[in-house]
């Protein structure tokens, strides 16, 4: 609820402002950048609630869930960062990498 009431209530008036910031050349940009930063760490808890489930359903495998878990919200905000922001946004330099090495990890 944090996560959508919060897009709803903060977020989006935020965005909606006709004197919002120039980021990365543009009020779009700027946009896209905050709009995406509140959903990206929805994406992370939701995650992280992933691995709480199976820590409790299966607790000997909670350290390769928690690797993957990570490494899948990595890659997925990582490769969303650098196809909306059309790679202007350099968020996905750190975290593609950082997905594979979590992938990695797990295995």
């Amino acid at each position: 609820m944090h996560s959508i009431l919060g897009g709803k209530n903060l977020i989006g008036p935020l965005i909606k402002r006709d004197d919002f910031p120039v980021v990365l050349g543009s009020q779009r940009n700027g946009r896209l950048t905050l709009w995406f930063g509140w959903h990206a760490l929805s994406f992370f808890w939701w995650a992280q609630a992933y691995v709480f489930w199976r820590m409790a359903s299966d607790p000997a495998q909670t350290a390769q869930a928690t690797l993957l878990a990570w490494a899948f919200s990595c890659a997925a905000i990582g490769g969303v960062a650098l196809i909306v922001s059309r790679g202007k946004h350099l968020s996905w330099v750190f975290f593609l990498p950082v997905a594979v090495l979590l992938a990695l990890s797990a295995s």
